[in-house]
């Protein structure tokens, strides 16, 4: 695998997003988003998941993006949207090599919004482990949640952040922070699932039972998906890993996945029978 560092869509620093060049190419791209609730979290996180994609034949990168911090009202929702929206862009009109039309968008915990949030602005199939998705229904299930951000470790890796199961207080303080209110319809307008229409392509979405993100919301993005009539796969694994925790059980359906949206279209020589 052959990296290229830092590749600029912004004139920020955190518009910044990495290629990770496979050895064997199969012609399509994957944009691999980072998580870190929004307000942290670094594309070289994502060197794991990256190699394991690139071994699969596919061009790969990774995109920074400028983070929220709701106390001094810089880069709320939907920043990052608009910020990995020009990654994208970026990365098409450059001079990497694979198909235009062979692009999906994978991502973990709030890398998995946001790879929803791109795949519903730019009708590209899409991987979410773990995304936040349905953030208006969490948030007026738990008004009386007091939020609180918790401490996380800024070197350590995607496979062991938020592992430790349901935490309503911090998801609640992600919303907050991202959106910089509690709002309902501040709220509602950052939640991907009332955006969903018949443009949308697939979706694989996965997520542990007991884990940060409530489970349910797989099935209110699945419901909201088939109501446009987009097809939706989803995987409940058991247990509290999140996101990257459990890749190793993830990345086989979500190989299978993106090999049958992403190369679904092209032509089966089919041979001819003999002539009788």
């Amino acid at each position: 695998m052959n990296t290229i560092l830092d590749v600029p869509y912004g004139k920020d620093e955190r518009q910044r997003f990495d290629v990770h060049q496979p050895d064997t190419a199969n012609g399509a791209a994957i944009l691999l988003i980072h998580g870190g609730g929004w307000w942290q979290g670094d594309k070289s996180k994502e060197r794991v998941a990256a190699r394991v994609f690139a071994g699969a034949g596919y061009v790969v990168a990774t995109p920074n993006y400028r983070l929220a911090d709701a106390q001094t009202r810089t880069n709320l929702y939907p920043t990052q949207v608009d910020d990995v929206s020009r990654a994208l862009t970026a990365l098409k009109q450059s001079d990497v090599v694979f198909d235009r039309d062979r692009i999906a968008v994978v991502g973990g915990s709030s890398g998995g919004n946001l790879a929803v949030e791109i795949g519903i602005r730019h009708s590209l199939p899409v991987v979410s482990w773990s995304g936040l998705i349905v953030l208006d229904a969490f948030m007026q299930r738990h008004q009386a949640t007091p939020a609180h951000r918790i401490n996380v470790d800024p070197t350590a890796n995607s496979a062991s952040i938020d592992q430790s199961g349901a935490d309503a207080a911090y998801y609640k303080w992600l919303v907050m922070n991202l959106v910089g209110s509690t709002d309902a319809a501040e709220v509602s307008a950052a939640t991907a699932s009332h955006r969903i229409t018949s443009r949308c392509r697939p979706m694989f979405l996965v997520n542990s039972t007991e884990e940060l993100v409530p489970a349910t919301e797989v099935s209110v993005m699945a419901c909201a998906l088939a109501r446009s009539n987009v097809a939706a796969q989803t995987l409940l694994l058991p247990g509290a890993r999140h996101a990257e925790g459990y890749l190793e059980d993830a990345i086989i359906p979500t190989l299978a996945f993106l090999a049958t949206h992403l190369f679904a279209n092209i032509p089966v020589a089919l041979e001819k029978s003999p002539a009788s």
